[in-house]
């Protein structure tokens, strides 16, 4: 009659009649472990539970259940130098749908309205020239995806010392674009002031077009607002 085999060579086991824990290759089988700390090289499939206070490795795949989180309900969790974070500063709202943040938020494109209800595009671009060339493109958009366009200019000429802040809207419908500067300031006032801004449909774009007062390196901050089609 052979002998039950019990830590023997080929791995480590419990009870009588024997049940295999740890295999010869170091397979470890069990229902529940608690591991300190884990560092995982190779392919594991783990059927039980494993409770750990940390895991050293990269996950693949599809992970099922749910992880403990720092804050209450709704805040949003981030990296915090390497560890989760969360802030009451910083919440969404599933069932209302609603994210608040209190504080700064800071973004070069804002949308307001989504899908059907998409309103306007709030962004911003920086350009600049430096020749006096006619009509200059400082943007463009596709005309068909917009009816009307709002522009705040901001435009410094360092070297002679000038700076110009214009404001233009402009609507557009098919092949037709209208447009209107309803403000301009210089400084210094009685300065020549640094460009003249037009807008035109250009093919099936709608451009903002520059004629520079001057050589010199003109650098223009833009916050452009387009209205959907």
């Amino acid at each position: 009659m052979a002998a039950d085999p019990f830590n023997s060579k080929s791995g480590y086991t419990v009870g009588i009649p024997p049940i295999t824990v740890i295999d010869e290759n170091g397979n470890l089988t069990v229902p529940y472990a608690s591991i300190g700390n884990v560092t995982i090289s190779g392919d594991q499939v783990v059927t039980g539970t494993i409770s750990a206070n940390l895991f050293t490795g990269t996950f693949e795949g599809n992970i099922t259940g749910n992880f403990v989180v720092p804050g209450l309900n709704t805040y949003v969790v981030f990296n915090d130098f390497g560890n989760a974070g969360a802030s009451q500063y910083f919440t969404f709202d599933s069932t209302a749908r609603l994210v608040t943040i209190q504080g700064d938020l800071v973004a070069n494109t804002m949308t307001l309205g989504s899908g059907l209800n998409e309103f306007s595009t709030s962004s911003v671009l920086f350009a600049s020239t430096a020749s006096s060339g006619v009509e200059q493109v400082l943007h463009s958009t596709l005309a068909n995806t917009v009816c009307s366009i709002d522009y705040t200019i901001i435009a410094t000429d360092a070297v002679g010392n000038n700076r110009q802040t214009s404001k233009l809207f402009a609507s557009v419908l098919g092949t037709e674009v209208g447009y209107y500067e309803y403000g301009s300031i210089d400084v210094p006032e009685v300065g020549p002031g640094v460009g003249d801004f037009i807008v035109k449909i250009n093919a099936a774009s709608v451009e903002l077009l520059v004629t520079p007062y001057t050589s010199n390196l003109v650098t223009y901050k833009i916050m452009i607002t387009s209205y959907k089609e």
